[in-house]
């Protein structure tokens, strides 16, 4: 059977942190939310022929008063990486499918790990922002992201983008250079973010990062690029 994969850009619904374990050794444990559009082919790993039924020909939902499918799929062993952090040992769950126009779909789904308590913080600066993200099983067989919605948000190079000026400004406004500030603030996705950031370091905009990983702002308001 196919894997189920994801990589691309998702939006987090929602955000719980609970203890988990033997009552003398519990650890702390993170629940997430997500939401996605992907391509149809995400429907094979459900099934085979879903697609078939759920869309027409030219790629029109077939039935647009039906609901979302749920499915009780929990899956095992998952690598997880977004918002900077690598998490292993995540288990995926709770799948919702429900079908859009252009042959699309509308994903939602849950994972669970362990994180430690500086990531759960970090993680919850993006709770109802959309992210990159991607989810790879074990062995990474597929890819089911919007492919095309991934390269709207993915550049080679921060220098290279043209929302650096935008970036810098930003930067040098709030006198803080983060990657989340960027992110929100210009609307774009985490990879993205963080490339304009290395950018600007690379400019002598920013300084490099401390052993806390935070930055600070080398130039003052008004200075010219």
């Amino acid at each position: 059977m196919e894997k189920f994969q994801f990589m691309g850009a998702a939006t987090i619904l929602h955000l719980n942190t609970r203890k988990e374990g033997p009552e003398d050794n519990q650890e702390l444990a993170l629940d997430l939310k997500f939401k996605a559009v992907a391509d149809h082919r995400v429907m094979r790993f459900f099934d085979e022929l879903l697609a078939n039924f759920m869309f027409l020909s030219n790629g029109a939902v077939r039935n647009k008063i039906m609901g979302p499918i749920t499915y009780g799929h929990e899956l095992e062993s998952y690598r997880l990486d977004m918002v900077g952090s690598t998490f292993t040992g995540v288990r995926v769950k709770k799948f919702s499918l429900e079908p859009k126009d252009g042959f699309k779909v509308w994903v939602t789904f849950s994972v669970s790990f362990k994180p430690s308590g500086d990531e759960v913080a970090r993680v919850a600066e993006f709770l109802l922002d959309e992210i990159d993200l991607s989810l790879m099983s074990g062995d990474n067989e597929l890819d089911f992201g919007d492919s095309t919605g991934v390269r709207t948000v993915h550049v080679e190079s921060g220098a290279d983008d043209e929302l650096l000026e935008a970036a810098r400004e930003l930067v040098v406004n709030h006198r803080r250079a983060s990657v989340s500030l960027i992110q929100r603030h210009l609307r774009i996705g985490y990879n993205r973010a963080a490339r304009l950031i290395e950018a600007l370091e690379v400019l002598g905009a920013v300084s490099e990062p401390d052993e806390n990983g935070n930055r600070t702002v080398l130039v003052e308001e008004g200075a010219s690029a």
